[in-house]
């Protein structure tokens, strides 16, 4: 399978993974998946800004999604905005 749309397909997977359990393993591959093909495209300077740009949004959502919904057990969200901003 082609890279540019193996990382695309493992990020597609992530986001709509509605098992919390499966949520991690999920991102972890994306991630690893975009990592992948971040090195690929530094290899190759021929390729277009735009799939930079795209691979460094999903990073973004994935981090996002994984700070929301791969919460612990019984963690409330009320001092998420102040933890954030002591570090």
């Amino acid at each position: 399978m082609n890279s540019q749309f193996q990382w695309q397909q493992l990020y597609r997977a992530a986001l709509l993974e509605v098992r919390t359990e499966d949520l991690d393993e999920r991102i972890a591959a994306a991630e690893k998946a975009i990592q992948q093909r971040i090195a690929e495209l530094r290899r190759d300077d021929s390729s277009p800004g735009e799939e930079y740009h795209a691979l460094d949004d999903a990073l973004r959502m994935l981090r996002a999604v994984a700070v929301t919904e791969c919460k612990a057990p019984g963690k409330t969200g009320s001092g998420s905005t102040e933890e954030q901003a002591t570090s």
